[in-house]
């Protein structure tokens, strides 16, 4: 079965529902939705993306990352957290950012949450989704940013940018 996921004009509204395939053409806009979860300690949960992934293979991005289906960022960001880590928490949206560049690219929603000690024992990453999860300072992970940028997806790198240039005591702590 075909995956659909949400194509958006260059002002994010919804235009209808493609196949997923239709979009590794770059010639269509879609939404995803991000989250940046932190444990007790203020670190984050990076996942490095697996191999097989169309969209930037055996880079590191949010702890969670998916495309949006027939629903909301919000929907979506509850149901990718259980496919790709197996836990729930409650989350706050915090920013979009448009990675849009001739028409094709996303419009990626960044969401945090935080969770238990307890509740980070119970993480378990989808190896189709990525290779390995890990938890990173988030100062660490600025500075990963900055020399390495490569390593990166280009919408992680632009969320963590826009954190530190802002203020991480507005977004997430």
């Amino acid at each position: 079965m075909t995956e659909m996921i949400s194509e958006v004009d260059r002002d994010d509204n919804f235009l209808g529902l493609r196949p997923r395939e239709d979009f590794y053409s770059g010639n269509y806009i879609h939404r995803a939705s991000q989250l940046i979860l932190l444990d007790p300690e203020n670190r984050m949960l990076l996942q490095k993306r697996a191999p097989g992934k169309y969209w930037y293979p055996n880079r590191y991005t949010y702890s969670v990352s998916g495309t949006v289906a027939d629903e909301s960022y919000e929907i979506c960001i509850a149901r990718e957290m259980l496919e790709e880590i197996g836990i729930s928490v409650p989350v706050r949206k915090l920013f979009k950012i448009p990675c849009i560049l001739e028409n094709k690219g996303a419009y990626h929603t960044v969401f945090s949450g935080r969770c238990s000690e307890e509740m980070a024992s119970l993480i378990r990453h989808d190896p189709e989704e990525a290779v390995f999860v890990e938890w990173v300072e988030l100062e660490d992970l600025r500075r990963a940013v900055k020399i390495e940028p490569g390593n990166y997806t280009p919408s992680l790198r632009a969320g963590i940018i826009k954190i530190f240039e802002e203020g991480c005591r507005k977004y997430i702590l």
